[in-house]
């Protein structure tokens, strides 16, 4: 054996010893596990916790590290079937391409949390309407303005790849430099060193080919992950994001030190014959998978039971929640104005309200009277400030749009002309800012009839006001100041709707209600997604402070009312 190389090393039987049918047994049982929560995570995609994920990033990432993770599950008791150089050769290329690819993948994945909670914020910080950012105008700009307007996930990729071609080109070319892989061509003096087997094994792996798979997992786990942990610290989401963020980084700090400490270290000799030093790597890569899949699983469980309870309610008791709301508030409150006094939220954690609470007219009476607090929750908590927001400009628009008045009260027909103009301009901005598509930076959940019964009224007048149709040299829109999606600014819906109006031909199919099966069907995932989430938070906010009060031996100040402390609760972590 002295004189023997590992090029002449002959192949072993499988080795299905204890250990190696433990390896076998495990690798298959995690797999099943992981592959049923991924169907169980596809089946659901349309679940608010999993659709603002992006699920196709993160299962795509998973996907690769858990080939990888299998890799190394069979190492042990099949991995010396295969020649020595050639098993060295396919760790070599995982390790340098496909794990980093995962990694990178996975890191982007994550950073998508701080990028929605980062955006959802334009939701408190204005009470305005808002809609993507759009600087270009498809082949007439140039192609940095074309890469500055794409969507998050498409940039982040871009990156990725700039960034795995120049790994990859790097892991080729040191792998054809590498004498050791191949004896008969490479730079000079970088044979394989050893006189025996087991020197050779440990020249081959640690050869400086490995370091820049070492530096990238070092970026990640060390740079990367610290910067996301602090980022995400005073995230208080409701959707598990910040806790699977977090878990996932904290679980990676061991990998790369233990690797390293397991390859050059012969005191892990021993131990490195039935662990090897690549599954140190391997405990985290399942730790993303416990985060990413099996927590969100759990989560979307948990939801469909408060959905479930919220359905109940409110056909039990939804025609008669409204009016007991209303009596209770009149029994308990002498002073006109909810709004100024914010008592609209402690109204709804009276006790004897029961199960009132989880019903459309809780939910209305609170839109109506004071949304404040439920916009934010929605917002900074729940990343779903996109549906408060639309539900309360939409019944905005229907209450204070110059509709079009009766002939009965002497308008005339231009008159009535103009006033549709104005509505349907005010409209089109909710479609831009909500709705559509292409334009909207967070489009509300619709089913696709209602979206394409939307789509054939305003897509067209859309487009001709995001910029990005062709027009007739007479514009469409009348104005002294019309600006376009060209000048990269956020619209907003009053200044939109004050600044221009639409003069083109109005679809016959829009009128008051063109938004209300829309507006319905928002309310609806809202009562049964949101609702539930803002009261439990609410009862829990009431209960901390009847302890606190209860401790310090007082009943608290009267001037501060329940809407204010949560308020300043949630603005605390913003």
């Amino acid at each position: 054996m002295a004189t023997m190389s590992l090029y002449d090393m002959p192949q072993s039987p499988p080795n299905f010893d204890r250990v190696g049918v433990f390896y076998m047994s495990f690798c298959a049982t995690w797999t099943a596990l992981v592959l049923a929560g991924m169907v169980f995570l596809v089946a659901n995609r349309r679940n608010p916790i999993l659709k603002i994920r992006g699920l196709p990033l993160s299962l795509s990432a998973i996907f690769m590290l858990h080939l990888y993770w299998i890799l190394a599950q069979i190492t042990y008791p099949i991995g010396m079937t295969l020649p020595i150089v050639l098993a060295y050769d396919i760790q070599y290329f995982f390790m340098g391409i496909w794990f980093p690819l995962g990694v990178a993948l996975f890191h982007a994945s994550n950073s998508r949390f701080l990028y929605v909670a980062q955006l959802q914020k334009q939701y408190i910080s204005s009470p305005t309407l808002r809609r993507k950012r759009s600087g270009c105008n498809g082949g007439d700009t140039s192609w940095l303005c074309r890469f500055r307007n794409l969507d998050y996930p498409t940039k982040i990729l871009v990156y990725i790849g700039l960034g795995m071609i120049l790994q990859v080109l790097l892991t080729i070319g040191m792998w054809f430099a590498c004498r050791k892989y191949h004896p008969t061509f490479g730079i000079p003096g970088t044979e394989l060193k050893g006189s025996t087997i087991a020197e050779q094994l440990l020249d081959m792996s640690q050869g400086w080919e490995w370091w820049p798979s070492a530096l990238w997992q070092v970026i990640w786990t060390w740079i990367i992950a610290p910067i996301m942990i602090w980022k995400a610290w005073g995230i208080r989401d409701t959707l598990g994001w910040r806790f699977q963020t977090i878990g996932c980084c904290l679980s990676n700090l061991h990998a790369t030190p233990m690797w390293l400490l397991s390859m050059y270290l012969p005191a892990f000799g021993p131990m490195n014959k039935y662990f090897t030093p690549n599954q140190w790597i391997h405990l985290s890569v399942m730790m993303f998978e416990v985060f990413t899949i099996l927590v969100p699983c759990f989560l979307v469980v948990r939801q469909q039971s408060l959905r479930k309870k919220a359905a109940n309610s409110n056909a039990k008791w939804g025609t008669t929640s409204l009016t007991t709301l209303r009596d209770t508030h009149s029994s308990g409150c002498k002073s006109a104005s909810l709004a100024e006094k914010g008592l609209t939220i402690d109204v709804l954690l009276k006790k004897e309200l029961g199960d009132h609470l989880f019903t459309m007219g809780a939910l209305d009476y609170v839109l109506t009277e004071n949304p404040g607090p439920l916009q934010e929750f929605s917002a900074l908590r729940d990343f779903s400030g996109e549906n408060i927001a639309f539900l309360t400009s939409v019944s905005g628009w229907k209450t204070l749009s110059p509709w079009p008045a009766g002939t009965d009260q002497g308008a005339s027909a231009e008159a009535a002309a103009d006033r549709l103009r104005d509505a349907f301009t005010q409209a089109l901005v909710i479609y831009t800012n909500f709705i559509s598509p292409r334009d909207a930076e967070f489009p509300i959940n619709l089913s696709s009839r209602d979206l394409k019964q939307l789509e054939a009224v305003f897509e067209r007048p859309a487009r001709i006001l995001c910029g990005e149709a062709r027009v007739d040299p007479a514009t469409p829109f009348d104005g002294a100041e019309t600006r376009s999606a060209s000048d990269g600014d956020w619209m907003e819906l009053a200044e939109v709707a004050g600044r221009i109006q639409y003069a083109g031909e109005i679809p016959d199919g829009f009128d008051a209600g063109v938004f209300d099966a829309a507006h319905a069907h928002v309310k609806y995932l809202v009562l049964t997604n949101t609702w539930p989430k803002f009261v439990a938070e609410m009862q829990q906010q009431q209960s901390r402070f009847s302890e606190d009060s209860e401790r310090s031996g007082g009943t608290g100040n009267s001037g501060s009312t329940l809407a204010s402390r949560v308020s300043q609760f949630i603005h605390s972590f913003m």
